[in-house]
Order: structure tokens, then C-alpha cells, then sequence
């Protein structure tokens, strides 16, 4: 068996976790609220002709099904792994490499979106701040702002951690990579958390089964994430100069509450 460890990087080329995104999100969506109808909607209601820049595109799942209501969209994303998939399945499409902490794309939108929980990514609050400034920079005066977070249990906060595991099922290898017949397994790892930071790290570990159900190759990664309470969004919001703040717990607009997702709207003063 073979085994590899990118502790730096969660989607490296090549790896087992970046090919098997979209499988993963696919079934987050059939679990949980699915972000995608949510934001299709939001662009197709407030984006004109100055369209939509996403943050944290990732593959470009969502800026896809935007693009498929006529409405134009670009995405940014941090990963040249993932953003190599995103060219690759939707290329006549706009996409940008680059940090949402420190980015100038030259041009305004009338719509910024970080779907996903993608604001989380970014694990120092301070960048969390300028990414949200730059996000305001790139909008057009009374353009709006959407994203999604999760809203932290703060049971599962604690300086412990979680040392629970939590095997996924079998998923089919994506296209193109793994043996005939082999299968990959998922298992989330134990979990460590920084309550003073508000950052946790999460242990994954991606494994190409066989068909006889040995594990004949092996990746580990640390998922890096910072857990953002609601007093604290609503403030970082302001401070980055949006108005009219709207929060709901879900995609349906149902009101905030406690540990679920925070959905949030803002808007860039006319």
C-alpha cells in the first residue's frame, strides 16, 4: 500500500481528496441544505450585467449553475488543483487564481458570493476582515454580498477535541484514477480545536479500496477551518462597510438558530 501526507495542503494535485470534491459535496447536499438553488436564485434576482464573482469556487459547482440562467460569473479560488478541474468541465467559463484575502480582478460586480462555508477557509480572523473588504471593493455601489458559515456547536469546541471517526460510505473512484474495480473509502478522523484561536483542524483519510476490500493506497490531509460567531460576522460585516444585514438559519430564510448555518446578505451602500 501506498500512503502520503499533505499536512499544508487539503486539495493537492494529483491526490485522492481533490479528485473526489465534487463526490463528497454531492452528498453533503443530499444530507444537509443544498446552497446551490439558494444562490441560483440570488443571481438570477440581483445580478444584471455585471454578473457574479464567487470566492472560493473551488471545481466551480456553483458558478456553473449560475452560468446556466444566463447570468455571467467568474470564480476565484486559492487551488490550482481545483481550479484545473473547473477549467477542465466548465472552460468557457472566467476563472481566477488568487487569495480572496488580497485579490484586484480590476472591475466591480453587482453580486459577491462565498458559498460553502468557504469563508472558514480562511483561519486568522484578521484575513477574514480583508477578505470581506476586498469582496466590498469588488462590488458595485448597491451590490450585494451572500455567503454561508456553519454556526459553531460550541459543545464540540472544547479543547479536547473529538476523537471520533466517521467512515463515509464507499464511493466509486472518480474518472481516470485507481485501479479497475477499486472503490474509495472516506473516513473522517479525530478533530483538534484552538478555542482561543477559534480554528480547529480536522484529520482526513482518503483510501483506494480494492476489490477484495484491501487499502492499496492511502492519503492523510488536515483540513485547517476557523468557527465564526454571529456577533462576530454582524461586526465584521459592518467594519467592512456593508449595510442592510440579513441572517437566516437555512436557504429557506427561516431565522438564525443556535448551531446551524449562518446564511448571511449584505449589501454595498448605493
Amino acid at each position: 500500500m501506498t500512503n502520503s501526507s499533505q499536512k499544508d495542503e487539503f486539495y493537492p494535485q494529483g491526490g485522492l481528496n481533490t479528485a473526489s470534491y465534487d463526490l463528497r459535496a454531492d452528498l453533503d447536499r443530499q444530507i444537509f441544505d443544498d446552497p446551490i438553488p439558494f444562490y441560483t436564485r440570488l443571481a438570477t434576482s440581483l445580478a444584471h450585467e455585471n454578473g457574479v464573482l464567487e470566492l472560493g469556487c473551488g471545481t466551480g459547482r456553483i458558478s456553473a449553475a449560475i452560468a446556466k440562467s444566463g447570468i455571467p460569473v467568474e470564480g476565484l479560488d486559492l487551488s490550482p488543483a481545483m481550479l484545473d478541474q473547473a477549467r477542465t468541465k466548465y472552460p468557457n467559463l472566467t476563472w481566477h487564481l488568487g487569495n480572496m484575502c488580497e485579490f484586484d480582478l480590476g472591475r466591480q460586480f453587482d453580486l459577491v458570493i462565498i458559498p460553502f462555508r468557504g469563508l472558514q477557509e480562511v483561519t486568522d480572523a484578521d484575513d477574514q476582515r480583508r477578505a470581506l473588504e476586498r469582496a466590498f471593493a469588488h462590488l458595485k455601489p448597491g451590490g450585494a454580498i451572500a455567503l454561508d458559515l456553519m454556526d459553531p456547536d460550541l459543545r464540540y469546541c472544547l479543547p479536547e477535541g473529538d476523537p471520533e471517526f466517521v467512515e463515509l460510505p464507499l464511493f466509486p473512484m472518480p474518472d481516470g484514477i485507481g485501479k479497475p474495480g477499486s472503490r474509495l473509502r472516506i473516513t473522517a478522523m479525530e478533530r483538534t480545536n484552538d478555542p482561543l484561536t477559534q480554528k480547529f483542524s480536522e484529520h482526513w483519510r482518503f483510501e483506494e479500496i480494492s476489490e477484495q476490500g484491501d487499502a492499496i493506497r492511502r492519503e492523510d490531509a488536515w483540513h485547517h477551518l476557523r468557527w465564526v460567531h454571529r456577533s462576530e460576522m454582524r461586526l465584521m460585516l459592518e467594519i467592512s462597510g456593508f449595510v442592510s444585514m440579513s441572517e437566516f438559519s437555512d436557504f429557506e430564510g427561516n431565522p438564525p438558530k443556535y448551531a446551524s448555518n449562518q446564511v448571511w446578505m449584505a449589501k454595498r451602500p448605493d
